[in-house]
């Protein structure tokens, strides 16, 4: 993920390197799709949640978790030892990551992760060793952890056939490991963490914060398009008086206004350099992580070992503003 401060000044405002004078080129169909179907496939995945936690302490845990498994990503041999959802890497394999690198990574203040991450151990779901935090074994193979990440699973299953079945899925590689008799599902949630992280990151680029981050993709993904403070608070199980303050700081941005109905998100938005640029990002993140699902033999398991998808299952995403 990027570090530090984002690539965009003042949150919409021009594009470092977009002269002023030079119009961007138009999004195409693909990556208008995408950010529709990403918009709804994220929301689901912040409000899913770990193990229970809530959505910004699920992000905490993914990142952690990733960050303590990235040396042993690229390693074949943990591709076929630790895919397995009975299989978690165990803590001896996994590598310590500081509180204040975490905070980077997710655009954070240090005590505000510090303090979440002192609540997390308190859970079990975090554990402080030499060298900074782990997310430890016991809580991967907890009863709790294994339901969500089936869940997110499931979810991620349907979201490819989603895509897939709308044409917007390009050109995948092979599988590089033999069949086995059960789905990677590890593997595969290891690959979700890393686009849910960047493209966690492409947003805080707009919009400053996760918690207004997630706040914004309930108002995009809303019913009719349009929700207000109580419902959004009651969707992402967070107190009402914090959905609207991050309300409040989305509308003084205008990503969001409030009409009559409610609150929306206006179509304009999304002609702004920032988020066009977010969106032909998110469209290239979603081939990596469809690319990586099936080098990794995901998509093979999934047509092998999991019934065909029917029509009925590929209810589409809901709907946002970029697929007018």
């Amino acid at each position: 993920m990027r570090r530090g401060g984002g690539r965009f000044k003042g949150g919409i405002g021009v594009e470092e390197g977009l002269k002023q004078d030079e119009a961007p080129v138009a999004l195409t169909r693909r990556e208008r799709e995408l950010g529709r179907m990403s918009f709804g496939f994220m929301l689901d995945q912040a409000t899913l949640g770990i193990g229970g936690l809530s959505s910004l302490d699920s992000i905490l845990v993914m990142a952690i978790n990733q960050a303590n498994i990235a040396p042993l990503t690229h390693e074949p041999l943990t591709r076929i030892r630790h895919g397995r959802l009975d299989a978690p890497t165990p803590d001896a394999r996994r590598r310590p990551v500081s509180i204040n690198a975490v905070a980077n990574s997710l655009r954070m203040p240090f005590e505000t992760v510090r303090r979440h991450v002192r609540r997390l151990e308190a859970l079990g779901a975090c554990a402080s060793v030499d060298g900074g935090v782990i997310v430890p074994e016991a809580y991967l193979a907890s009863p709790a952890y294994l339901e969500s990440v089936t869940k997110s699973h499931r979810r991620l299953v349907t979201f490819f056939h989603q895509a897939n079945a709308a044409g917007l899925v390009e050109s995948l590689p092979r599988s590089a490991y033999p069949p086995e008799s059960s789905i990677p599902v590890r593997a595969a949630v290891r690959l979700l963490s890393d686009y849910v992280l960047r493209t966690t990151d492409g947003l805080m680029a707009a919009v400053d914060d996760i918690a207004s981050a997630i706040v914004l993709l309930a108002v995009l993904t809303a019913e009719n398009g349009r929700t207000n403070v109580a419902e959004t608070a009651h969707r992402l199980s967070m107190p009402a008086e914090t959905v609207r303050r991050h309300v409040k700081a989305l509308m003084d941005q205008d990503h969001v206004r409030r009409i009559s109905s409610g609150l929306v998100v206006p179509y304009e938005v999304f002609e702004r350099p920032v988020w066009q640029t977010f969106l032909r990002e998110n469209a290239v993140n979603v081939q990596r992580l469809f690319a990586g699902l099936a080098e990794r033999g995901v998509i093979e398991a999934w047509g092998r070992l999991m019934p065909p998808v029917v029509d009925g299952d590929l209810t589409p995403a809901r709907s946002s503003p970029p697929s007018r």
